[in-house]
C-alpha cells in the first residue's frame, strides 16, 4: 500500500528539489555570507549536472541571496551594514502587521508558536547560539503564517531569508538571545492574548531592539 500511495504523490522537479536544498541551506547558516558556491563541488553533491547547478544558482540571484561575479562564479551574498537597515526599516512595518493579523488568528493556530518558544528556551538555557537563531527564523515564519496572508507571507520570506545568513555570520555574537527570547515572549503573549495593538507593538520593540544591537556590534567593529 505505500508504494502505492508513494507513486501517488509527485516529486517535485529534480532542479526545484536542488534550489530549495540551496536556499534552505543559507536560511539554516550552512552556508555563510561570502561562501563560494562551486558548480563542480555542488555537482558532485547532488549527483546532478552543471546545467541544473546553473539554473538553481540563477534562481537564487533572482532572490539577491546570491551574487555572481564573471570569471569567479558564485557566492553567497555579503551584505553591507547599510542593506541591513534598510531590509529592518521594510520588515519593521510588515512584521507589525503579521503579528496583528496573528492575534487575531484561530486559536488553535499558536501551538506551532508555543513549540518553537519553548525549543528556543531550551536554546537559551544551553547558551547554544545556533539553535536560538534557527528557532528565531522558524518563530517569524510561524507568525508571518498564522497570520494567513499570502502576499504577506511572500514578502516577508524573501526579506528574512537574507537577513538570516548576515545574523549567522556577523551579529549573532552581538545580539542579547535572552533578551530577545524575552522580547519573543511578550509578542507571543499578546498574540495568545487576541491583542492585536499590543502584539504590532511588541513586535516593533522586538525589531528596532535587533537593529540597534546589530548597529552597535557593527560600529564597534568599524575602523576608528
Amino acid at each position: 500500500m505505500a508504494a502505492v500511495v508513494s507513486r501517488m504523490i509527485p516529486r517535485l522537479p529534480l532542479i526545484d528539489e536542488v534550489y530549495g536544498s540551496l536556499r534552505e541551506g543559507i536560511v539554516r547558516g550552512e552556508y555563510l555570507p561570502g561562501t563560494h558556491l562551486v558548480e563542480a563541488n555542488l555537482t558532485r553533491a547532488y549527483g546532478v549536472s552543471r546545467s541544473t547547478i546553473r539554473e538553481a544558482l540563477r534562481r537564487l540571484h533572482a532572490d539577491d541571496l546570491v551574487e555572481v561575479v564573471p570569471h569567479r562564479g558564485a557566492t553567497v551574498r555579503r551584505l553591507s551594514l547599510e542593506d541591513v537597515m534598510d531590509l529592518y526599516t521594510v520588515r519593521e512595518p510588515i512584521e507589525a502587521l503579521a503579528a496583528r493579523l496573528a492575534a487575531a488568528a484561530p486559536a488553535d493556530a499558536a501551538e506551532q508558536l508555543s513549540s518553537i518558544h519553548e525549543d528556543a528556551e531550551v536554546a537559551v538555557a544551553a547558551n547554544d547560539r545556533l539553535r536560538f537563531t534557527r528557532a528565531n527564523a522558524r518563530l517569524h515564519r510561524a507568525i508571518a503564517d498564522m497570520a494567513g496572508n499570502r502576499p504577506l507571507t511572500i514578502v516577508l520570506a524573501r526579506l528574512n531569508t537574507q537577513i538570516i545568513g548576515y545574523q549567522f555570520a556577523s551579529v549573532a555574537n552581538a545580539i542579547n538571545f535572552e533578551r530577545a527570547h524575552r522580547e519573543h515572549g511578550e509578542v507571543l503573549a499578546a498574540i495568545f492574548a487576541r491583542d492585536p495593538d499590543a502584539a504590532e507593538r511588541a513586535m516593533r520593540r522586538h525589531l528596532r531592539s535587533t537593529r540597534d544591537s546589530i548597529v552597535g556590534a557593527a560600529t564597534q567593529r568599524r575602523p576608528g
